[in-house]
This record gives structure tokens, sequence and C-alpha cells, in this order.
């Protein structure tokens, strides 16, 4: 039993391998395995992903369900691989028994799913997502706001500020920390702050630290700085609070130091007289020594509150009164609280003119405070209306409002400044005012205007001279080049660089030299000459250059060198050359053209025609000349000439046909190609035509169009004749065909063998008329009743007439594959009524083995190249042309049975489609029908 299983599993058997029902096609076979091992690949590679995710995602949720994904895949890949395996070995048991298996995994996969897909659903959405990360992008904007605040406050604090995290790392001294301990920010950075407190007091301080820290209550201490930097020993008062985290524990402290050495200083001195007096009154209670401890320590701290607020106050007073820029603060409506020296110095105002009487309106131009609500209301989409709503309107959002303005002093004048305004807030976060702080930037906008001029007219000057059409260079006493611009060294055959201490005479024709030299001396007496020269390129070529010398002198007006100016006149120099050959050559061919030439001024007289011109007219040169062009037309032409001649004098140059009259009164048609000459205003002075005599293509034109004319009504009349006549045999083919049909049926047998001999030619006589006038009719209703082409997809045209042909394809058991096929501008109809044709007819004329039939197409410049290839009889080369013939058949109907029009159909369809149709075949080989559509834009 076990043997038996084990012998179906894995061994053959009876039964055949799977490739036999592709019947070992190469293509077909190739296309299953190449499709099924990567089928495979792409499955055992994906359980590969999962697992890698699993085992990197610990906290992956449904790991379970990952992993039965994965068996469910694997499974899938190894079914895939069966499939390549039984196109050779049939082991089928084994591939079903493996299907079985992979049935199994994914019956339970879809079953432990469903349970999963609620919990799935609990999941934060991708939209959810977009909103918290959206929150916490506005947290996280508001939170650099408020550490650029705290920063702020931070540094100009008179108190030391010191930042840690829960390990005693130091992460941020404030500048005031810095000189009370003595040391630098970059030294405290870490556990650098350490070594600032002083030996005797960092055993004590830490231990306290650590008891508030796990208890996690402020931290509050007075200890010693040694000052590494040398300074006297400082005493300070510490206060730390911690900052909580989510799991409860301490994560950092904010602490701040003041410095209480001088009260310290006092304390020492108080604590001696206190000891004496404690020595004097030692019979005093414990009770007494409580009360006055405790107000010891009330009294203390209430000193230290008033020196930390004096302290604040002076430092406020000297900031405001010691600052160079304007300080103004207003309340919460724009009233002016705070008006600083600065401001009263620059604009002219008392403290007690504006203070409490005005906002800061009165010290700005109101047409810049119309313009800023305009840009305002423009960037926040919301109504901004002038006055002291512009100033405050980013500050109320907890933004700077950074601009440069005008302000204007009590006697008019004005100066521009920086202004940048700020809220102010009380404790609990609320407005109380706003502050604005104003720089005179007067000197800095002067200088700047005046720095960028200098710059543009530097660059200007510059870039002229570097980018100039004419070469520019310096040479020193020696002449040797100490400048050379672009074009100076670009003629000459180099780059810049190149030519730096080059000396003069390896650019110059050897033969010109001493003509130089002699200019030289020139220039040395008359300060400036001009030569024409030959010059040598670095490439050893020569070309004329025109130079000009000029001398130059330093500021004491002594001769330190020369400037040289150049210009390339190589062209000017051929140019006249050829100018002077060219003049005998052009009128030459100008009066032996065989085309008419004609030359009109700006009033339309001519002024010059060739002899093939006057011809043409059959008129002499000097008849033409000084005749208006409106004397050699009829009257019908004179206005379309007059626009013509319009168009000419606004420059416009066209090519056109017109019609002249000749001097014997014959009318003459042309080809005129007319441009006109315009001046530097634009204005025409003359306008020049080259005319071709077209009369004699006119006339074959016309003579074409009345043929054409003659043809396609003729074509139309023989389209419905045919139409007419097939449609119309119709009926008396059917009276025949079915009394013949009926004298079969009728008499068939009754009769001797001659009679039922003749009855079957009637029958089959008039069956084969009634489907030649059927393929008759269809043939002739192709140029008649064909649709509007539209875009048609190829594939299912294909498809379609694979429909059609099913039980021809049944019948032969026909193999035709099909590649993917591209949409064309088409009627449809006749697209498929091509296909089924040319399938129809690979089908038919095959040989004793299957019909094997392939469809492609392919795109070659701007068409569609289609081909139906198959592996029928073939045809000889001689009568490729000849089957595309309407009723032309090579084989007898006994043969194979048709028509004759099924591939003159197919021609006349391609044609009507604008596309052409071939055969290329062998006879015996086979043969492959081509034919093209064109690709037409929608």
């Amino acid at each position: 039993m076990l043997w038996n299983l084990l012998n179906n599993w894995l061994f053959i058997g009876n039964y055949i391998p799977h490739g036999h029902c592709y019947l070992w096609q190469r293509e077909l076979v190739a296309l299953h395995i190449v499709s099924d091992l990567i089928i495979a690949l792409a499955y055992y590679s994906i359980p590969v992903s999962l697992i890698y995710v699993v085992f990197k995602r610990k906290d992956l949720p449904f790991r379970n369900i990952f992993w039965l994904f994965g068996a469910f895949i694997l499974s899938c890949g190894t079914t895939h691989l069966m499939e390549v395996w039984t196109l050779w070995h049939p082991v089928y048991w084994l591939s079903g028994s493996l299907k079985l298996i992979t049935a199994t995994i994914s019956a339970y996969t879809a079953f432990a799913l469903i349970p999963l897909i609620p919990e799935a659903l609990v999941f934060t959405s991708p939209a959810q997502l977009g909103m918290i990360n959206q929150i916490l992008q506005t947290e996280i904007a508001e939170r650099r706001e408020s550490d650029a605040r705290y920063q702020t406050l931070t540094e100009a604090s008179p108190v030391g500020i010191f930042y840690a995290d829960n390990s005693k790392n130091c992460l941020y001294v404030n500048e005031r920390w810095c000189q009370i301990a003595g040391i630098t920010c970059d030294e405290a950075l870490g556990k650098g702050w350490l070594r600032g407190i002083h030996p005797d007091d960092r055993e004590s301080v830490f231990a306290q630290w650590y008891s508030v820290a796990q208890e996690q209550l402020p931290f509050k201490s007075e200890y010693r700085f040694q000052r590494l930097d040398g300074g006297q020993v400082r005493w300070v008062f510490a206060q730390a609070v911690g900052q909580i985290g989510e799991n409860g524990e301490v994560k950092s402290y904010v602490c701040t130091v003041t410095d209480i050495t001088e009260r310290k200083l006092v304390e020492e001195e108080n604590r001696l007289l206190n000891e004496t007096l404690e020595n004097r009154i030692a019979e005093r209670t414990v009770q007494m020594e409580i009360s006055n401890q405790k107000l010891q320590n009330e009294v203390a701290y209430r000193q230290r509150i008033a020196i930390t607020l004096l302290e604040l106050t002076q430092l406020q007073n000297a900031i405001l009164d010691s600052a160079t820029y304007t300080i103004i603060s207003t309340d919460t409506d724009g009233t002016i609280k705070t008006f600083n020296r600065a401001a009263q110095k620059l604009l002219g105002y008392s403290s007690e003119e504006v203070v409490g009487k005005f906002t800061p309106e009165i010290i700005h131009d109101p047409l810049e405070i119309s313009k800023r609500a305009e840009v305002l209301s423009q960037e926040l989409g919301v109504k901004i209306e002038p006055g002291f709503d512009i100033f405050i309107t980013w500050p109320r959002r907890g933004i700077a409002d950074e601009n440069e303005w005008t302000y204007i002093r009590k006697d008019g004048s004005r100066f521009p400044v920086q202004l940048s305004v700020t809220a102010l807030f009380d404790n609990e976060g609320n407005i109380t005012g706003f502050l604005g702080v104003g720089q005179d930037i007067s000197d800095a906008v002067a200088a700047a205007t005046q720095r960028k001029q200098a710059e543009k007219e530097l660059r200007d000057l510059t870039n002229a001279l570097q980018n100039a059409v004419e070469g520019i260079s310096l040479l020193d006493i020696e002449g040797h080049y100490v400048k050379i611009n672009r074009a100076y060294a670009r003629t000459c055959g180099y780059e810049p660089e190149e030519m730096l201490g080059m000396a003069w005479q390896i650019t110059v024709h050897p033969d010109d030299v001493e003509m130089l030299t002699l200019a030289y001396q020139e220039m040395l007496i008359s300060g400036k000459v001009e030569v024409e020269a030959r010059g040598v390129r670095k490439n050893g070529s020569f070309f004329y250059k025109q130079v000009t010398m000029v001398a130059a002198c330093d500021e004491g007006g002594i001769f330190n060198g020369h400037h040289c100016f150049m210009k390339d006149i190589t062209d000017r120099k051929l140019t006249e050359t050829a100018l002077q050959e060219s003049e005998f050559k052009y009128r030459q061919i100008v009066e032996l053209a065989e085309e008419g030439i004609w030359v009109i001024d700006s009033n339309a007289r001519t002024t010059y025609v060739n002899r093939a011109m006057a011809r043409m007219l059959g008129y002499s040169e000097l008849e033409m000349f000084g005749r208006p062009l409106w004397d050699f037309m009829d009257e019908p032409e004179k206005q379309q000439a007059l626009e013509n001649f319009e168009r000419r004098k606004q420059g416009i140059a066209e090519q056109h046909e017109f019609k002249f009259k000749t001097k014997d009164g014959k009318d003459i048609w042309t080809y005129m190609s007319a441009s006109p000459l315009l001046d530097d205003r634009g204005n025409m002075l003359s306008c020049c035509a080259l005319i071709y005599n077209i009369t004699d293509r006119k006339e074959s034109e016309r003579q074409m169009l009345q043929l054409t004319e003659d043809l396609k009504r003729s074509n139309k009349e023989l389209e419905q004749f045919a139409y007419v006549a097939s449609h119309d045999l119709q009926e008396p083919l059917r009276a025949v065909t079915s009394y013949a049909q009926l004298l079969a049926q009728r008499y068939q047998g009754n009769l001797d063998a001659k009679a039922d001999k003749y009855i079957n030619y009637i029958v089959d006589g008039s069956t084969r008329m009634q489907q030649l006038i059927n393929d008759l009719l269809a043939y002739s209703r192709l140029g008649t009743r064909g649709k509007e082409f539209e875009p048609a997809d190829s594939n299912a045209a294909v498809k379609q007439s694979l429909c059609n042909l099913q039980i021809a394809i049944a019948e032969t058991k026909a193999v035709i594959t099909c590649e993917s096929m591209p949409t064309v501008m088409a009627d449809e109809f006749q697209l498929v009524q091509l296909f089924q044709n040319l399938l129809a007819n690979g089908i038919k004329f095959c040989r004793e083995d299957i019909p094997l039939i392939h469809i492609a197409a392919g795109r070659q410049d701007s068409e569609w190249v289609f081909s139906v290839r198959d592996n029928g009889i073939g045809i000889d080369p001689q009568y490729a042309d000849r089957i595309f013939i309407i009723f032309c058949r090579l084989h007898g109907r006994r043969e194979y049975s048709g028509t004759g029009i099924g591939l003159a159909m197919c021609k006349r369809i391609v044609e009507r489609h604008g596309g052409r149709i071939w055969v290329e075949s062998q006879e015996g080989k086979g043969a492959t029908f081509y034919f093209t559509i064109p690709i037409i834009s929608t």
C-alpha cells in the first residue's frame, strides 16, 4: 500500500508529461517556464522580506499572521515550481499533494485573518497620523519661538542660568554664569562645570543634589566657586527645579545662580558679631534663639529680593538710557508708555510730549502705513486697516515683526530705521503691551547704495572690456602683453592667460613687423596711430586686422606702455575682393537665368527686369523699365496685387501664384517669390521677385482635376451598380436555389443517376452563385458604408475575429497566438473583417498538420506594421501581387473553397485606411501577410 502511494507520488506511472498539452511548441513551453520560474522566485523572496520585518520589529502586532502569510506564499511558489517540473516529469500525485497543502494553509490563513480585521481597523489611519504630525509641527514651531525668547532672556539675565540633565551633565550656561564661575561656556559643558565648585563644597553640594533628586524636590543651596581664572572665590545662591518626564522621573534641571559674595561677607561679619552676642546672652532661652533665627532668615530673604529687584531696575534703566537705538513701548491699545533717550534725541520729542498721549503713528509716514496694510492683507488673506494694528499683527501671533520704516522727526525731517516689534507678556502669558526697537540705518543705507553703485559700475566696465567686440590689450614698454580681453585673445587663437608676457611680434605676420614698428615709433611722437596689418593666429593661419595704438602713462605722466585696440577685418577684406569678383558673375547669372527676375521701387515702378522676365511677358527690357506693376495685369488681379504690395511694404516676404497679362493679351500663370528690402527705419526701398512660368503646369492641373472628378464619378457609379446588381440578383437566385433544393429533396433517387447528378450541379452552382453575390455585395459596401475613423483597440478586433471563426478553429484545432496590439484610428468593423479574412486564409490554406498562426504588430516611423504568419501551403513569389486581385484564384474550387474576393477586400480596407498590404512567402513554407495603418494623432 505504502509502496503504491510512493510510486504514485514520486514516479510518472502511465501519465504523459504536461508539455504534450502545449504540443511541445518551444515558444509556448518557454513562456510557461519563464512565467512560473519568475512567479516562484517572487513568491520565495516575499517570505524573506516578511521574516526580516518580523525579526527587526519585535513589537510588531499579529506576528503569527506574518508566519502564516510566509508559509502560504512559500507553498504557492512551490506549486509553480512543480508546474515547471511536470512539463517533463508527470508526477501529478506529488503536484496535487503540494496543491492540497497550499489549499490547507490558505484556508487556515483566511480563517485566522477574520478575527484580526477588527483589531487592524482600530489602528490609526494615515489621515489621523497626518493630523497628529501637523499638530506636532505646530508645537515644534511654537517651542522654537519659545526657545528663542528663552535664549534672549537668559543671555540678558543678571543671574547665572545653568541647564543640566539627570546625570549632572551640563547642557547650557549663560554668560553671567561663566562670569560668576570664572570658566568659559565650552569648559562648563558636560562634567566640566563641576571643576568650578570649590573642592570643600563639592561633597555637600552633591549630597544635597542627590537627596532632592530622589524625592523630586527643588534644589536650593549656597556654595562657593573657586574661579579657575584665578579670580576671587565667589559665593553663590543656587536654585534648581527638575523637569519631570512622562514616566514620572526627573529628566533635566534648570538652575539659577546669584552672586551673594558681598552678602556673605556681611553675613560673615554678622556671624562674628552674633557669636560675640551669643556668648554674652547664652542664658537666653532656646525659644528666643529660634525666633531670632527665623527673623534673620526673613531679613536675609528680603534683602536678596530687594537686591535682585534693584539690580534688574538699574539694568533696565541703564539699557534704556545707554542704548543708541530707539526703544518705545506701548500698552495694548498703542498708547506710548516708554520713550528712551535715544528716541528723544533722534525724533526731537521729549518723553513728556508723547508718553501717555500718542501712539507710534505720530512718527510714521501715513503712506507707508497704508502700503504695509495692503501687504499684510495680501499675506494673511484678511483685510487689515491702516493704523496701529499693522505694527502688532505679527507680534500678536508670537512672531517678531522686522521691517525697514521711515521715522518722521518733530521738525518734519525723515530718516530710515530697522524696526523690530515684539509683544510683552505677563507671568500668565497674556499680552500686556508691545516693544519697538528701532536702529537708525541712514549711514548704512547711504554707504550700501554708494557701494552697490560703485560695484555695479566696476562690473559693468569689466564686463564691457571683457565682452567687447573689439580686441583690447595693454602692453608694457618692452612690448609684452600685460592685459588682454577675450575678443583680442580669441581673435589670435589663444586664451587670455596664454598671451600674458608674450611679445607682440609673435602675433604679427613677419612681412608686417617692420611696418608696425614704424607705426609704434609714430605713436610715441603723436600719442595715437591707426594701421592695418596681417596677424598670425596660434595655429599659424593669417588674418587681417585694424590696429589702433594709444600711448599709456602713469600718474606722473611718464610713458609706461601703450593700449592696443584691434578689430578683425578679415571678412571685410575678403568681401571686398569677393565683391569685385562676384559682380561680373552675378550679372551673368541674372541675365542668363531661365527664371524671371523683377525689381520694383517703393512706388511699384519697375527698376530692373532680366531678359527671361521680359521674354516671358513679350516685352523688351527697355519697354518694361519705369512702368508700374499694374500695367501687366487685368483689373481683377490689381486688387490682389495692391494687397500683396502693402504686405511687401510691411517687410513681409511671400511665395504665391499670380496671373499676368502678356503684351499680346494672353494670360500667363506664374509662381513668384517676393522679398522686400527695408532701410533702418523699416521703410521699403525696393522689392525683388523671382518668377517662374507655371502656365503649362496649371493647365495640366486643370486637366488632372477634371480627370479626377470624372474618375470619382465613374467609381461611385460602378460601386452603386455593383451594389444594386448584386442586391437585385439575390431574389431570382434565391428562387432558383429554393426550387433546385426542393427538386433535390423530392425527386432525389426517383430519377436516374444522371438526373441526380444534374440536380446536384444546379444546387451547387446556385449556392456558389449566392456566396459570390454576397461577397460582391460586401466588397461594394466597403467604400460606401464605411464608418468614420475613431480609436479602435486592435486586441478587441482580433478577439472578435477569433470569436467569429471559433467553429473553423475548433474543427481544424488551429493554434492562434497574438502579441500585444496597439490602438489605432480605424473603422473597427472593417478592422475585424480584415483580421477575420487573413486568419480564415491561414486556417483554410494549411497542410495536413495543425494550422499555427501568429499575429504581431510593431511601430515603424509614423505607422503601425501588422503581420499574420501561418504554416500553410505558401505562395510562389511570382503570384504575390496577383492574389489581391478580385476573383483571382491560384487553386481550383475542388481543392479549396472560396470566391477569390477575401484578399481583395483586405487590400481595399487597408487602402481606405491609408496603408499598404503585401505578402512574403515561399511555396510550401507558409506565408506572412503584412499591412500598415498610419499613426494619426487624435
